[in-house]
């Protein structure tokens, strides 16, 4: 583990103004050009271009020169060959030479290859070890809940921290023996799986008592938080994190904030009446594949307001989800995007109730699914919406309202999204 970064993290030393942290991501650049740069026959040209003159990349792009861009020799048919093979036998031990292969699990349209040396897996863990570490006189125990395991995440593991992945592709319900058996101290998992976890708490299907609590790899909705927090009894503290590494984290105050000490994150912006924006990453940590003028399509809403911990990483309110769910209803001048977070208070608010729901827009036609709704969720669901309709002064697409729960299609759950034929 790297002890710089796990101090770093842990007590946030020399980030506590922007020209400071500024300065840092500077200094940074300076030695990933000179050092980095050139071993990247992708990027060996475009050593002396500033940050905003570097090709745009996203998942495809990246994809489709990962031979090229990263550092390390590796060709994007072998390593696709390794992570399949993974994925299929479930061993996720495989290494090509000591770098560790991974693969995304696809929500945006494509599969992505991550790849992570020892060092890069070290910092990665010094990282999140420093931020989250519930106490460092005591031995921990990390059950952690992934559709896929990676040599990455077991450089958690160490003589102070007893490290054990559980399969999201096993049955939930087999799990439960083992996850008491292990009584975590620390229990990291997917927002919709932790909702499962909380159920199972509040049934008295399991018994551990974690002291920390994590939500990784889904957006987290208030309510999931909510139900989580109830059944724990401790806060729920969030890690976005995608293929293209730990982007952001929650402080010690409660905030979320862009992992800045280790990235450059700058904004597209595509809503200017709430800031929301979609992030554009350059990373000067990251040497196998290297991560520059990166745009993703997921949308942040920022919060302006300072936080209480100090920091000086930009604080996010929350995470939207991705750019292709964001629902944009018409106004008189135009579309206006819809925050997720809207439908979710107004549902939220009703004396009806639900175990769960799911939006989907297509064509026009805006379905809400409601699971298990009480007397009464339906109409007030449809109230709820058109009155929310009026607030924002847009139009209500087609309504259609329904019972039960839609078909999985995907791996990630996702409550809104919009289908395109």
């Amino acid at each position: 583990m790297s002890l710089g970064a796990f101090v770093r993290t842990r007590y946030g030393a020399g980030w506590r103004t922007r020209a400071a942290l500024e300065a840092h991501q500077r200094a940074g650049f300076a030695r990933f050009r000179a050092k980095v740069m050139p071993r990247s026959p992708f990027y060996a040209a475009y050593a002396d271009r500033l940050l905003q003159d570097l090709p745009p990349m996203n998942k495809a792009r990246l994809m489709q020169s990962f031979s090229r861009i990263n550092t390390c020799g590796i060709a994007y048919d072998e390593a696709l060959h390794v992570a399949l093979k993974a994925e299929r036998s479930r061993d996720f031990s495989p290494t090509i030479g000591e770098v560790s292969v991974g693969l995304s699990t696809g929500t945006s349209g494509q599969r992505g290859l991550f790849l992570a040396t020892p060092q890069e897996r070290r910092m990665w863990a010094a990282i999140l070890m420093g931020r989250f570490w519930p106490n460092l006189m005591q031995r921990q125990r990390v059950a952690f809940f992934m559709r896929a395991d990676n040599v990455l995440y077991r450089t958690l593991s160490n003589p102070l921290v007893r490290f054990e992945f559980f399969d999201m592709l096993s049955p939930f319900e087999a799990h439960l023996p083992r996850l008491n058996a292990l009584a975590p101290t620390v229990v990291i998992a997917p927002a919709s799986l932790m909702r499962h976890l909380a159920q199972a708490k509040s049934e008295g299907r399991i018994r551990i008592a974690p002291h920390k609590i994590i939500s990784v790899a889904e957006t987290l909705c208030p309510d999931d938080q909510a139900l989580a927090e109830a059944a724990f009894g401790c806060r729920l503290d969030e890690v976005y994190q995608a293929t293209e590494g730990v982007l952001a984290f929650t402080c010690p105050a409660g905030s979320l904030h862009l992992n800045e000490g280790w990235l450059q994150i700058d904004r597209d912006v595509i809503d200017p009446d709430t800031g929301a924006f979609c992030p554009i990453i350059h990373d000067f940590t990251r040497e196998s594949l290297p991560i520059l003028n990166y745009r993703l399509n997921d949308v942040l809403l920022p919060e302006p307001a300072p936080c209480a911990c100090g920091s000086a990483c930009v604080r996010i309110a929350r995470i939207e989800g991705r750019e292709d769910d964001m629902l944009w209803w018409q106004g008189e001048n135009g579309r206006k995007m819809v925050p997720a977070e809207a439908i979710r208070s107004a549902i939220a608010a009703m004396r009806a109730s639900v175990r769960d729901y799911s939006i989907i827009e297509k064509q026009g036609v805006l379905t809400v699914w409601l699971d298990h709704p009480t007397e009464g969720a339906t109409a007030e669901v449809a109230h709820a919406l058109h009155k929310l309709a009026q607030r924002l002064e847009v139009s209500l697409p087609v309504l259609d309202i329904r019972v039960g729960c839609p078909p999985r299609t995907e791996f990630k759950h996702r409550r809104i999204r919009v289908e395109r034929q």
